[in-house]
C-alpha cells in the first residue's frame, strides 16, 4: 500500500494505546496508530520519540491502511509554541 500523507495539528496523542489524532487545516480528524518502529523526527536536526510530541504541535504524518486502521509510518513535527 502506498503511504498517505496528512498535515495539521496534533489534537490527541495517546502513548499508552499508541495512537494519535491529526487535525487538518480544514478541520478533518485523522486517527493513526503507531508502533515502537515508527520513525519520529523533530524538525530541529535531532531524533525524537513519540512522547516528545506535544498537543498543538504542527505535524506532517505518513500512514498506510492495515486491517481497517491507519498505521503511522513516519511523522515530522514542530513543537507547539511554548515548548
Amino acid at each position: 500500500a502506498k503511504a498517505a500523507k496528512v498535515a495539521g495539528d496534533i489534537g490527541l496523542l495517546d502513548t499508552e494505546k499508541n495512537y494519535m489524532i491529526v487535525v487538518t487545516k480544514d478541520g478533518k480528524l485523522v486517527t493513526v496508530d503507531y508502533t515502537t518502529k515508527t520513525k519520529v523526527t523533530e524538525l530541529k536536526a535531532s531524533q525524537a520519540k513519540m512522547s516528545d510530541i506535544g498537543l498543538g504541535s504542527k505535524a506532517a504524518v505518513e500512514y498506510v491502511e492495515k486491517g481497517g486502521k491507519n498505521v503511522l509510518t513516519k511523522i515530522e513535527f514542530f513543537p507547539a509554541k511554548g515548548e
